[in-house]
């Protein structure tokens, strides 16, 4: 790979390999909690989506891909920029692959799983009834993941993805665990897919109508920046419909635009039972405090 086709490649797409999502969008702006201070509350990192260039405001600096490279790995040698550019966008990257922010001078921390199997633990059990999903549901789609970053030890909920990763979530974090790609989960007697960005999401649709397996194809982005990876397979599937489940705010509007606009397939919006809310999810909760 050269410095060229380095930069064709997508920011978006990429941060999205590393595990970092946007916080909101906003036309063709993505914006993000900076990768520089993965402790700030207010993103300040900004992708023009458009002209596929960065921009952080705290830094006061940005620029293309190999420009965000150089500062998030602190090096100005440029074959290995490029050797970690081809490395992420090949689909080998791990989220725990990024430099520890906090003492660079340390070794990075990478997490090794320990064991993956069905979900036994009380305090993710107690997070799953938390978010109003039924726990014999969870358990048809979800794992519990332990893995351990250096001397310490950890448990979470794990929804597996394309690439062999798990999106991973528990009552204090939200990441990845692998390579981040999207999940698709197949019906091959269907043509249509329904299309939800996040686990929770497809898990919050099938209580709402009282299911435990959907009746089409499913495609959960995982990071709405992965837009890319979904339409390219969705059309391998050949799908001629789509229903989205996506939430109601800029990100997920963005999000319907690009799947409107990227192939020939039928759109349907089918979030209108969960109206006057963020996402399925948030419904669904509500719903279980009355």
């Amino acid at each position: 790979m050269n410095s060229a086709q380095a930069k064709e490649l997508s920011l978006p797409e990429f941060l999205g390999r590393l595990g970092f999502e946007p916080a909101r969008v906003r036309g063709q702006d993505a914006w993000y909690t900076s990768p520089f201070r993965p402790k700030e509350h207010t993103p300040s990192f900004k992708i023009d989506q458009v002209k596929n260039v960065w921009f952080d405001h705290g830094l006061g600096a940005g620029g293309t891909i190999i420009d965000f490279v150089r500062h998030l790995y602190r090096t100005d040698d440029v074959a290995r920029v490029l050797a970690i550019i081809a490395d992420v966008s090949g689909g080998v990257a791990r989220a725990a692959d990024r430099p520890h922010h906090d003492t660079p001078e340390r070794p990075r921390e990478r997490p090794v799983i320990e064991s993956v199997g069905a979900i036994t633990d009380r305090a993710l059990e107690a997070y799953v009834r938390g978010r109003a999903i039924p726990l014999d549901l969870a358990r048809m789609y979800l794992q519990e993941v332990r893995y351990r970053v250096e001397d310490r030890a950890f448990r979470a909920l794990g929804f597996a993805n394309g690439a062999g990763g798990f999106e991973v979530r528990n009552q204090a974090f939200k990441g990845s665990l692998g390579t981040k790609d999207i999940t698709y989960l197949p019906n091959p007697s269907r043509l249509d897919a329904a299309v939800f960005e996040g686990a929770f999401d497809f898990l919050s649709a099938l209580a709402h109508f009282k299911k435990e397996r959907p009746a089409s194809n499913v495609l959960v982005l995982n990071s709405v920046s992965l837009i890319d990876r979904a339409v390219r397979e969705i059309q391998s599937q050949g799908i001629t419909k789509l229903a989205t489940f996506l939430d109601h705010d800029p990100a997920g509007d963005t999000a319907w635009e690009q799947l409107r606009e990227r192939g020939p397939w039928e759109m349907q919006d089918a979030s209108d039972f969960y109206a006057g809310f963020k996402d399925a999810n948030e419904f669904l909760q509500d719903r279980q405090r009355r």
